[in-house]
């Protein structure tokens, strides 16, 4: 029975398969924990694997109202109170209920969260306390265009009003016994460390410093820090997974695969237009047509050919409102989930849209299998179906023609000059996704 070493809490499910396929390069087995509320508000009595080294839970809270996202942490910090390591792994924009999320598990578990929220592999880095994307400062840029409110100015503006010090790059670039240090002071005074990281070793730094001690410590950062917090553990994997020796990425190739693009980010349209001649069919759902007759668009859909590759989407040409969003996902999980049944695997694009067509299927835990491209997760659910999630806004132009490739045929095909793998990731001048655009890791 492996011990448990790590604890990683996510607020949306394509973050926590991402993170849970990061497990997987040092343990055989991975799984995701699909905790949090229940529709009508309640928690749902969620268990983990005894010999899980590592666990990985799904809050399903960035969508949720702050008092429910709370409850739905303290529901998740159950499941990690035993883990020496935990790693709160928020949006590498600072999105959803960042502070009260933080604090609520921090208070749970009883320890003092070091923040590290940088993700250099997307060109975002955090110089004297302020997140840069793309080298320009998140509040200057138009990426938090259909959020409610105005993007933090700091990342300790996120995290108010919990007191905090910010561990500058300077002290970053001294190593690990001065960041101990700092950290041991900021730990002392009850207020939380905030990271300075411009790089992947910078974060490596603050990881060995927040956890020198050996004592419980409490991470928070984005998916660029829990790959971090994964490669120091030790190496728990067989030399050769038995789900891996025969089958490409641990499936069998699928005859049949649903597409659902719950979001309408930039990338989707050119997404949409390589897949071409490789779907059986591509629906393009009009928002107002969905929401006016949900019914009737079900009926529709009802009638889909169950071999090939289906594509169903929010039509990324229709007039965006960001007020709908809530709506318009509920609205197209409830059309597509009776579908899900007749194809062999599902890809479904955008957190929300991924988690609540699993709370309709009843599906209470995900085994991870593989990761395609960056945020790009193969997994299992309980029966043996296969399940792909990705963030929303990820993907370059023929993403969705390697998803295909990769499930359909079972080969790997990579991205051609795409460095950072296949993460389109917003500039900071781009457009603020719209509508249903979900979580950036």
């Amino acid at each position: 029975m492996a011990a448990r070493t790590l604890g990683i809490v996510a607020d949306d499910l394509s973050g926590a398969a991402e993170c849970a396929s990061h497990a997987l390069l040092r343990v055989s087995r991975s799984m995701v924990v699909l905790a949090g509320l229940s529709a009508a508000g309640e928690a749902v009595a969620v268990t983990t694997s005894s010999d899980a080294a590592v666990v990985t839970v799904d809050t399903d809270s960035r969508r949720l109202p702050t008092d429910e996202a709370v409850r739905a942490v303290r529901v998740a910090a159950a499941l990690v109170s035993d883990t020496p390591v935990v790693v709160k792994k928020v949006d590498s924009l600072l999105r959803g209920h960042v502070a009260a999320e933080v604090a609520a598990l921090a208070q749970v578990l009883r320890r003092t969260p070091v923040v590290a929220v940088a993700n250099p592999a997307l060109d975002r880095v955090v110089r004297d306390g302020v997140l840069h994307v793309g080298g320009t400062p998140l509040h200057d840029s138009d990426l938090w265009g259909v959020e409610p409110n105005a993007a933090p100015t700091r990342v300790a503006e996120a995290l108010h009003p919990m007191p905090t010090v910010l561990v500058p790059h300077a002290v970053i670039a001294l190593g690990i016994d001065a960041v101990a240090d700092a950290l041991a002071a900021a730990a002392d005074s009850g207020v939380v460390a905030v990271c300075d990281a411009v790089t992947d070793t910078d974060l490596e730094v603050v990881h060995a410093a927040a956890t020198r001690s050996g004592s419980p410590s409490l991470l928070v950062g984005s998916g660029a820090l829990v790959a971090v917090a994964v490669r120091a553990l030790p190496d728990l994997t067989p030399a050769e997974p038995p789900e891996r020796q025969s089958r490409p990425g641990g499936v069998g190739a699928a005859r049949s695969m649903l597409m659902v693009l719950g979001t309408r980010a930039p990338g989707v349209p050119a997404q949409i237009a390589q897949v071409g001649s490789l779907a059986s069919e591509t629906v393009l759902l009009q928002p107002d047509e969905l929401l006016a007759d949900p019914s009737g668009t079900a009926a529709r859909l009802s009638g889909l050919p169950t071999d090939g590759t289906v594509v169903v989407a929010l039509d990324p040409a229709a007039p965006a409102d960001p007020s709908r969003s809530r709506a318009l996902t509920g609205a197209l999980v409830d059309a597509v989930t009776p579908l899900l049944e007749g194809y062999d695997a599902a890809f479904l694009a955008g957190g929300e849209t991924a988690r609540a067509v699993l709370d309709r299927l009843g599906v209470h835990s995900l085994e991870i299998v593989d990761e395609i491209e960056t945020g790009t997760v193969v997994s299992r659910r309980p029966g043996g179906r296969t399940v792909v999630t990705r963030p929303g806004s990820f993907g370059d132009a023929d993403s969705l023609v390697r998803v295909i490739t990769h499930l359909l045929t079972g080969t790997r095909r990579t991205a051609q000059n795409h460095p950072a793998a296949t993460t389109n990731a917003p500039s900071a001048t781009t457009n603020a996704p719209s509508a249903t655009t979900e979580e950036n890791p």
